[in-house]
Formats: structure tokens, C-alpha cells, sequence
């Protein structure tokens, strides 16, 4: 038995929850390891920079850092930055094209997970 004597009184009423039905709630919103990661990934992508520097990404197939510089208005240290941070979550890969690294998307499977954590919440 639950320690929800607050509520007790309210037996009834629309809003009164079962014990059962809390411990059901509790275990339906338990998070895997995996969507904790997703969870990673969102609270990163809440930062302006990496979410402009994410939503490039997806209009280009690949752009070297100072052409995200330019399109974003942003200095090459927080782009540098947000890029790190993105690429250590695997949201992005980087490779050299000649003399510039450019940078892209990952493959799609991550971006594939966090499309479907957000649907569990519609």
C-alpha cells in the first residue's frame, strides 16, 4: 500500500488514482537506457546552436565548418563547439574534404529512435 493518505478522502472523485494504477503509471513512464540517450540528445538539440547547426545539416548534404559560420552568423569557436558536442552524441560525422572538414548527418538511426520516442508522447 501506497503512503497517500492525502488523498484518501477523495475516493470517488474523477481525479482519485488507484494504488494500482499509480504503480501502473510509475512503471509505464520507467525510461530504458536508450530513450535516457534520446533524452541526451534532446536536451542538447534545446541549445539554439546546435539545433540551427542540426537543421542545416538537414537542407545540405555536407558543408564545411566556415560555410556554417557564414549561414548562421555564428563564430567558428561555438560552431567548432556545437559540432564537437553533436558528433559525440553520433548525430553528425565529419571527414576532410581537401583542405576543410565537412561535416553531415549520421546515418539515419539515431535520428529514426528520437522520431519514435517523440511519438510515445502523443
Amino acid at each position: 500500500m501506497l503512503n497517500r493518505s492525502y488523498i484518501q478522502l477523495h475516493k470517488g472523485h474523477p481525479h482519485y488514482l488507484t494504488d494500482t494504477r499509480v504503480l501502473s503509471l510509475q512503471k509505464r513512464l520507467q525510461l530504458s537506457v536508450e530513450e535516457e540517450e534520446l533524452l541526451r540528445i534532446i536536451r542538447n538539440l534545446s541549445d539554439p546552436t546546435k539545433l540551427k547547426i542540426y537543421l542545416l545539416l538537414t537542407k545540405v548534404k555536407a558543408i564545411p565548418v566556415t560555410d556554417i559560420t557564414q549561414v548562421l552568423g555564428l563564430s567558428q569557436s561555438a560552431v567548432s563547439h556545437a559540432l564537437s558536442d553533436l558528433k559525440n552524441l553520433g548525430l553528425v560525422e565529419s571527414y576532410r574534404c581537401g583542405q576543410l572538414i565537412c561535416y553531415s548527418l549520421s546515418n539515419g538511426k539515431k535520428k529514426h529512435k528520437l522520431l519514435s520516442f517523440l511519438e510515445r508522447f502523443k
